[in-house]
């Protein structure tokens, strides 16, 4: 069974927004969607409810991972005191490390009443994979995007390769926060210069990123030595301290500022019609005042409205162009491939290290697949911002989550590397000369046989070892070329196979993407509309109302809108600023 980020239910975590707050945030949701469902607004409720979901599960979500043998396991281990590495049956599925009120380990899943761990934070202890074999690292990339932070482990034998330079190249791109972490410190004396140099390959990929030094196995002998000072010159604790102010802290940020701005946003369409009607109250005369308020609120239905035209078409025009770069970029990076492959066959006889040579052309083709679905990920998400730019003319509106960089089982469906007819054997080596040498003997003795010689005389034999060691040769070019012929037909056809199945894949993924994004964003529209309407409506109605009730409907419109304004300002409470 694989392991995946979701894990169970966050009532067993303490995390680290405080129980009170979080009890609080809960509490005025809840006081909120009484007031929108009141209002008939259910589209509102929808976003309340996504919201409620967010703060239900509030559990910060780290991935640790690293090339083999580099001690990924062990330093998940080291940060929650326990031993987290998966058995051997199952190395190459993530074991996922969450809190729990009792140490247990089940189908990749280890629970452990850890402090680090009960504060909210979910370790999920990556498989590690090979430089040489860069299609393992596809299933460890589909886990970055769900993920927190990350959390990339080398160790101080050497300094960073150029697969681990271009791994983390990409998972910076699926997730904003990786840590890097240098384990081995204490096998390595010139640690210090492996960082070092770590810093270099960094700064010269652009890639900011923090560099912690570690040692698991002497915070593990400091823990059970007691040794204090041990333990801090190990690295472990000043890497739990930095999880805590940069990782879990920051994260607690985030869901604050999600549920404040979904308060407002929330109580911003449920005081636009309040606000409307009220002012239609006011104006018993409903004289110029109320006619130029419902010709704003019409000037503005119809610009809101020209506005999600325009989005539309940015997101359309966009998919299209979009969709055409993956495409392209997929062919030129296979074209690539299949170039350097072809290049390789022709220097020698493909057939010996065929099996190699399938290898290394997997691995190429699925580090093209894996780069040009990171690629497509990251466009997907400029368009996403392109489209909410054209929204909302200062672009702050939700961006909805995009995941179609998940390169897990694209590959299945392609046919594998046709084989390859073997080299010709000794047998057949000898039975090719003798026919060669044969021809020479023959023709040789014959006319050396008018000189009065046998027809097998040294002439004859010189002769026959002659055209017998050149019909080798000449045979052996043959084969050779006609094995290197059959196998660029093998590799063209694998590619074009490639082409096909990724192809399809890509473009299906990036025409969902575009659903959701067109869905979200309708949505939106929708939300603004429907708050535009219901303000025209409300202002009608108000217009109509006889004196009597004016002054009830007025008390209650201001008592609704206080309400709201109080939930405003407590949400603002959260971030402790109080600006509405």
């Amino acid at each position: 069974m694989n392991a995946t980020l979701e894990s169970s239910p966050a009532a067993l975590v303490q995390p680290n927004l405080p129980a009170e707050t979080a009890a609080s945030m809960s509490a005025l949701l809840t006081r909120l969607a009484t007031l929108t469902r009141t209002a008939g607004r259910g589209d509102l409720l929808t976003r309340l409810s996504h919201t409620e979901a967010r703060l239900a599960d509030p559990r910060t979500r780290v991935v640790v991972l690293g090339l083999t043998d580099k001690g990924v396991s062990s330093v998940t281990g080291a940060l929650v005191d326990a031993d987290v590495s998966a058995p051997a049956h199952s190395r190459h599925e993530p074991v996922v490390v969450e809190y729990g009120p009792a140490a247990s380990d089940r189908d990749s899943t280890v629970t452990l009443p850890h402090e680090l761990l009960a504060e909210g934070l979910v370790l999920v202890d990556a498989p590690g994979f090979s430089g040489h074999a860069p299609a393992r690292a596809a299933d460890t990339l589909a886990l970055v995007p769900t993920a927190d932070a990350v959390l990339f482990v080398s160790d101080a034998s050497q300094e960073y390769t150029e697969p681990e330079i271009a791994l983390l190249t990409q998972v910076q791109k699926l997730c904003p926060v990786v840590i890097c972490v240098v384990n081995k410190i204490d096998f390595y004396p010139r640690w210090a210069d492996i960082q070092k140099a770590n810093r270099i390959h960094l700064q010269n990929a652009d890639l900011p990123l923090p560099l912690l030094p570690v040692s698991a196995l002497m915070h593990r002998d400091a823990r059970e030595a007691g040794d204090d000072a041990l333990d801090v010159e190990s690295g472990i604790p000043q890497l739990v301290d930095y999880l805590r102010s940069q990782v879990i802290a920051k994260a607690d940020v985030v869901l604050r500022n999600s549920v404040i701005a979904d308060v407002r946003t929330v109580t911003d369409h449920l005081s636009l019609s309040l606000k409307a009607e009220l002012d239609a109250l006011r104006d018993p005369q409903h004289g110029a005042a109320l006619l130029a308020q419902m010709t704003q609120a019409r000037a503005a239905a119809d610009q809101l409205r020209q506005r999600s035209a325009n989005w539309q078409h940015t997101l359309a025009d966009g998919a299209i162009e979009l969709m055409t770069d993956i495409e392209h970029d997929l062919r030129h990076r296979l074209r690539t491939v299949m170039r350097a492959a072809e290049q390789d066959i022709g220097t020698s006889d493909p057939a010996p290290r065929w099996e190699e040579f399938g290898s290394w052309l997997d691995g190429e083709i699925a580090t093209c697949v894996r780069e040009n679905f990171v690629m497509a990920h990251t466009r997907s998400l400029d368009l996403a911002r392109s489209v909410a730019h054209r929204f909302a003319e200062d672009g702050k509106v939700p961006v909805p989550a995009l995941h179609i960089d998940n390169v897990d089982h694209v590959l299945e469906p392609v046919n594998t590397l046709e084989s390859l007819e073997s080299s010709q054997g000794f047998t057949q080596r000898v039975l090719s000369s003798m026919r060669g040498s044969y021809g020479g003997v023959l023709m040789v003795g014959l006319v050396t046989s008018l000189a009065g010689l046998a027809l097998v005389n040294p002439f004859s034999i010189g002769a026959g070892v002659l055209l017998g060691a050149n019909t080798y040769r000449e045979d052996r070019k043959a084969r050779t070329a006609r094995r290197q012929a059959e196998a660029k037909v093998a590799v063209s056809r694998l590619m074009d196979d490639v082409i096909f199945q990724v192809g399809k894949e890509s473009k299906q993924r990036l025409r969902e993407a575009q659903r959701v994004l067109r869905d979200h964003f309708t949505d939106l529209a929708n939300e603004m509309l429907r708050s535009v309407d219901d303000s025209l409506r409300a202002a009608a109605d108000a217009s109509k109302m006889h004196d009597d009730h004016r002054a009830t409907r007025s008390a209650q419109i201001r008592t609704e809108l206080d309400t709201l304004r109080q939930i405003r300002l407590q949400a603002a409470g959260f971030a402790g600023q109080v600006t509405v």
